[in-house]
């Protein structure tokens, strides 16, 4: 069964603390001990390279813990 809320969460525009957009929601990662949100899986802009940032990326995807994030809503703001 799927989710209504990831669904409608997947394709958000992510931005830093300035307002930069860096990418969009393509997935997240589920902590399965708590039922809570561990990673957003993030798709950088193409004028990003992923390998500068300070987290682990897989196939072009940067894996932001849930603890760097500052606000879900229409877009999601970084608190980096």
């Amino acid at each position: 069964m799927e989710s209504s809320f990831g669904q409608e969460m997947l394709g958000r525009i992510v931005q830093d603390r300035k307002g930069k957009e860096v990418g969009t929601l393509v997935d997240f990662v589920i902590d399965i001990s708590n039922g809570e949100i561990s990673d957003l899986v993030i798709a950088f802009g193409n004028n990003l390279d992923v390998s500068r940032v300070s987290y682990p990326s897989k196939n072009g995807n940067v894996y932001i813990p849930s603890t760097d994030v500052s606000s879900f809503g229409q877009v999601i703001l970084l608190k980096i």
